[in-house]
């Protein structure tokens, strides 16, 4: 009996050292759930639309970026005016590709996205400080790998990309004057080209006009700044 018993210890150990194989397809579903969470988030045009801006705190909301991909948002309570606005980029699987984060203060408001660089594709705009009318944004660009990377700080309340292929931030430094500063994307980043100040009235001394007063004060080496005070009929009006 005692020969039996020792006999069998060999092959007992065996099967207590030998590691358990894992069950198969347990990872699938957490990409597989995380794709459905995207999915089944509103659009942060949605969320704007219901909830309105200047929040202290967002609905988390997606925007898409096409084939599957989309740019999960959420942020932190706001606390003492302070807080943190996330971006998560997740693939067609829901696979988390990339997460962002930005400082915002004062409040809230949704992110979006705009083609910034003219090349085809969307570029991420993440608002850092809401003010009553200018907001200022963090421009991420999209690289030719579907990342991103941030170029720099833009801020007003109109943000377009030119026929000239400059970027234009134009803000409100009264109700009768605006600053338009007008950026490149050098290597990744921004490049300042041109800050132009624009008047609805002109100031004492200076001749009446039908067109807005226009004053370039600030200008990259080597630019010509005449193109920059061409009369425009679109000038801002808000």
């Amino acid at each position: 009996m005692k020969f039996q018993l020792l006999a069998a210890l060999p092959l007992v150990a065996l099967i207590a050292c030998t590691p358990k194989a894992e069950a198969p397809g347990e990872t699938a579903p957490v990409a597989e759930e995380a794709a459905v969470t995207a999915a089944s988030l509103p659009t942060c045009a949605d969320a704007e639309a219901t909830s309105g801006g200047q929040l202290p705190q967002l609905t988390s909301c997606r925007l898409e970026l096409g084939d599957g991909r989309n740019v999960v948002v959420s942020s932190t309570q706001m606390t003492d005016g302070e807080g943190t606005l996330r971006a998560e980029l997740t693939g067609a699987d829901g696979a988390s590709l990339q997460v962002i984060e930005e400082a915002a203060t004062g409040f809230y408001n949704y992110p979006f996205l705009e083609d910034l660089t003219g090349d085809g594709a969307a570029d991420l705009m993440l608002p850092q400080l809401s003010g009553m009318v200018n907001i200022s944004y963090a421009l991420w660009i999209q690289g030719a790998d579907g990342l991103f990377s941030r170029a720099g700080e833009l801020g007003g309340f109109d943000i377009t990309l030119g026929s000239d292929g400059l970027i234009a931030a134009s803000g409100r430094s009264s109700a009768f004057e605006w600053e338009t500063s007008y950026y490149s994307v050098e290597n990744g980043a921004l490049k300042e080209i041109a800050v132009v100040v624009t008047r609805a009235d002109p100031e004492e001394g200076e001749p009446a006009s039908d067109q807005p007063a226009c004053e370039v004060i600030r200008s990259a080496d080597g630019v010509d700044i005449a193109p920059f005070c061409q009369p425009a009929a679109d000038a801002p009006t808000e």
